[in-house]
């Protein structure tokens, strides 16, 4: 595993990462662990995360942990947050990076899938983002005084959200909402977790060759890549080393609420 930053930058933190089966989320939870970190792999298929696991730990300085959950459940996010506490006594870093898609048009959408994508893409990054904070972060606040963490340990949150949560894209009414308000809960947690020492900032991709694209087809795939500026779709790999630039607090130690377009100039706000 090349790495992106310094060697040992994450070195003594413990990371949760959703999604980590396969991926965008596999790839960031294999770089934060390549970089030092104990890192939770999250995730609904059994196998994959065992796949993970072990392609990870042969070359992690720790290896990573594995928690099946539904990012969408309550219960399961609850239980996944106390089991990392239980096993490493902390947490520094969370990145929600579960989704799914159900795409279909307005007229033939069903609410159920509706609420669905909503469920797991802002339910699921609200519901560990409260039970992170609520478990941990806060307890510390609350055994400082009330009063600002200023301890100097790196703690952050990084989100995903999509290019789509400000272009629209024809079928995904459901997916776009949810990354606008993904958008909008980061920047209200980076507002009410400055105290704890958090910095909350989300990351907004272009299209990027995962699982849930391949439904595009090639076609639709090369079309997309000649929409950007790059002239390509990302790779996994493109958005894993901005995520591990934004957690590391030497470098983005000053950036909190901001949304990093990484999309390869296909929009430019």
């Amino acid at each position: 595993m090349k790495l992106a930053l310094r060697e040992g930058a994450f070195a003594g933190e413990t990371h949760i990462v959703t999604g980590a089966a396969q991926g965008i989320g596999n790839r960031v939870a294999a770089v934060l662990a390549a970089h030092g970190a104990k890192v939770a792999l999250v995730d609904l298929d059994p196998e994959r995360l065992e796949e993970a696991r072990r392609e990870i730990a042969g070359y992690a300085p720790n290896p990573p942990m594995v928690v099946r959950a539904n990012v969408s459940e309550e219960a399961d996010v609850k239980r996944v947050v106390g089991a990392v506490l239980e096993e490493t006594g902390q947490i520094n870093g969370l990145v929600n990076v579960a989704g799914i898609t159900r795409d279909a048009r307005i007229a033939k959408k069903s609410y159920a899938d509706f609420q669905l994508v909503l469920n797991v893409h802002l339910g699921g990054t609200f519901l560990f983002t409260r039970e992170v904070v609520a478990q941990h972060w806060h307890p510390l606040f609350k055994a400082n005084g009330d009063q600002p963490l200023r301890d100097g340990v790196n703690r952050f949150i990084v989100n995903f959200s999509s290019v789509s949560a400000r272009n629209g894209n024809i079928g995904q009414a459901d997916y776009t909402a949810a990354k606008g308000g993904i958008e909008s809960l980061t920047k209200t947690s980076a507002r009410e977790l400055a105290g704890y020492g958090v910095r909350v900032n989300a990351i907004a991709p272009g299209p990027v060759r995962t699982p849930m694209l391949a439904a595009v087809g090639e076609q639709g795939v090369a079309a997309m890549g000649r929409a950007t500026l790059v002239g390509r779709i990302a790779e996994p790999e493109d958005m894993a080393a901005p995520v591990v630039a934004i957690a590391d607090g030497k470098l983005f130690g000053y950036a909190t609420g901001q949304i990093f377009a990484v999309n390869g100039g296909m929009y430019l706000d």
